[in-house]
């Protein structure tokens, strides 16, 4: 495998390479199509690629790309869609969409130019780059139409051109998240920033199912539905007033999880999902849009209405269903920046046989058809060697791509470098797994890592095969959220102890170390809805349980106990970051409470951590 990567990743660059002979970047240099032209999407996600990969020989034809494309901008500020030069270096025609305007390309070229400026210094450049953000982001006000943080935009607005994503299209919302976080960082712009987490709390909100819909944009009628829906099943890539385009998105899901925007729980969910997928395809890969519209579905005469010069949507094909390497390339990406490096690589790998056998007929070819596999669409394309060379750094260079991403998540990716290595700590004292089932609490204040902690450990225990039950405290409150907040402020006495079934928590972690049932049942409460549902989770076979919560130092079956010391006030931050704890006096007053209850429970652990998540304390 290691001879067949090093041969496409200079495969890659010679792709790469051959699209900048006259000095920009074209999408290909092959001429096919309106392909060999300067695109902005295009251009912007091989620069990232050329970043990335520290190609130094191609800097200077990135930075002419961006500049041109700057140069040909609307008066608005808007970056146009293409752009056509000569072999002499003149423009012969500037084009900002075909049948709509393309509402993508801004933030593309905005997050690849701001990007360029954090590895290449160019002063004149990052001023006009940075007078520009500005002008993007009135764009982007202005396309929200009614100021609720989620631009309405046009079918066929962005990549997925001849597809049918129209409204609020999850995807647009992502580019300019990503672009807000940048410009935010760069020029220290804290509006910038507070636009940025209202825009994630909007996202959360409406296509992540993580936040209650009473004030959504969803109408009554759909709100009703949808709090049902979970990841697991239910995934729209957009939603209008009218209709909901409820189909996966591979490049939607690689920007949620690249840029860290799902809980815990819905990253989870949707690695499940994209390994589900993959294996349901036969290992070829994971498509653009799935399930596929087929002629039966009333989405169709849209899809098949929906092209400039010839229909290319069939089942399987193209945005329909067709298996594209660039999004594939982010996938990798996203799935190794969160630690899901199984299958990432499972996914890279099936990347590498696809493009190493179309390599004599079609190199880096523009998708596979889902079916048949068979190499189709343009080949020779940046956008798909760029995709390769995304993945293959991700796989032996994270740290590479990393550097490129906002601040933010270079912390979170060095954060959770630290959570690996104190898990690699914590499982090297852990009392030997046998027969029996182990039980391990963490506790400690909100915000201080419990969580965090809890899911890294379940993926090293089951990277290692250990199969392994996470807990929540959370889920067994008496109360639902909601409720229960409103309970506390009737009754400032409600905190506490009682809040919670510990003694439900107990039972439930005995049955499971009895192994007398393959299946429980257990509550999860719905934070969408506010209330209570059940669970059937499958215990057979169990070996690890994990229960993680501020109170679980008091629960009886844990064998090995761990407690974050951390004050609440040194967790602000972390809290802030989750989107669900609004600080305000009476927040605060709940955490001093709670506090001051869990203060004695650092004499029941048996490994104590700080908020640097250093180790303060081991007992056996």
């Amino acid at each position: 495998m290691k001879a067949t990567e090093s041969k496409l990743t200079a495969g890659a660059v010679e792709v790469i390479e051959k699209a900048a002979s006259m000095g920009y970047l074209l999408a290909s240099g092959q001429q096919i199509d309106n392909y060999r032209q300067v695109w902005a999407r295009d251009s912007a996600v091989t620069i990232l690629a050329i970043l990335a990969s520290d190609l130094k020989n191609l800097f200077t034809t990135a930075a002419n790309t961006l500049k041109l494309l700057q140069q040909q901008a609307d008066s608005k500020g808007q970056i146009p869609s293409n752009v056509q030069v000569n072999e002499a270096g003149e423009i012969e025609k500037v084009s900002f969409g075909g049948l709509v305007g393309r509402t993508d390309s801004s933030f593309w070229w905005l997050i690849a130019s701001l990007t360029y400026l954090k590895k290449v210094e160019d002063v004149e450049f990052a001023s006009k780059v940075e007078a520009h953000a500005f002008k993007i982001f009135d764009l982007a006000e202005a396309w929200e139409f009614n100021g609720k943080q989620l631009m309405y935009l046009p079918m066929s607005g962005n990549w997925a051109d001849e597809y049918v994503t129209h409204g609020y299209v999850l995807y647009d919302q992502l580019l300019r998240y990503w672009a807000l976080q940048l410009a935010a960082e760069r020029l220290k712009n804290n509006e910038l920033s507070k636009k940025a987490t209202v825009v994630k709390a909007a996202i959360k909100q409406h296509f992540l199912f993580e936040q209650p819909l009473d004030s959504s944009l969803y109408p009554i009628a759909q709100r009703q539905k949808i709090g049902k829906y979970n990841l697991s099943d239910n995934f729209i890539a957009s939603f209008s007033p009218g209709d909901r385009v409820e189909r996966y998105d591979a490049w939607s899901i690689a920007l949620l999880l690249l840029l860290q925007i799902p809980s815990e729980d819905n990253r989870d969910r949707l690695a499940g999902v994209i390994k589900d997928t993959f294996d349901q395809f036969n290992s070829k890969g994971i498509p653009a849009f799935w399930p596929e519209i087929m002629p039966k579905d009333s989405a169709y005469e849209a899809l098949s209405n929906n092209y400039s010069y010839r229909f290319k949507n069939k089942p399987g094909h193209f945005h329909n269903g067709g298996i594209w390497p660039v999004a594939n390339g982010f996938l990798v990406t996203a799935l190794n920046f969160c630690g899901k490096t199984d299958i990432a690589t499972q996914l890279f790998n099936a990347m590498q046989s696809a493009l190493e056998i179309a390599d004599e007929s079609r190199p880096f070819t523009e998708y596979f058809e889902l079916y048949s596999g068979e190499p189709c669409g343009t080949p020779e394309l940046c956008f798909s060697a760029s995709g390769y060379l995304m993945a293959a750094t991700s796989q032996t260079n994270m740290a590479a791509v990393n550097r490129l991403l906002p601040g933010y998540l270079q912390k979170t990716y060095k954060l959770q470098q630290k959570y690996s290595e104190l898990c690699a700590a914590i499982l090297a004292v852990l009392p030997v797994v046998g027969k029996n089932v182990m039980v391990i609490s963490i506790a400690g204040q909100s915000g201080s890592g419990k969580t965090t902690l809890a899911y890294a450990l379940k993926r090293e225990l089951q990277q290692l095969g250990v199969k392994t039950i996470l807990l929540h405290q959370d889920d067994y409150f008496k109360l639902p959220p909601k409720q229960n907040h409103m309970a506390r402020e009737k009754d400032f006495g409600h905190i506490g102890y009682d809040e919670v079934r510990l003694e439900v928590l107990d039972e439930h972690i005995r049955q499971i170390k009895l192994q007398q049932h393959s299946t429980i049942t257990i509550p999860r409460m719905n934070w969408v809805k506010d209330v209570e549902e059940q669970m059937v989770i499958d215990i057979k076979d169990a070996q690890v349980v994990l229960v993680e919560g501020t109170y679980t130092s008091l629960l009886s079956q844990p064998r090995f106990k761990i407690f974050f010391n951390a004050d609440y006030r040194e967790t602000r931050e972390s809290r802030a970051g989750r989107g669900r704890d609004k600080d305000n006096d009476f927040i605060e007053q709940v955490l001093q409470k709670e506090s001051g209850l869990i203060s004695m429970h650092e004499d029941l652990a048996n490994l104590v951590l700080n908020n640097q998540l250093e180790v303060v304390t081991y007992r056996e």
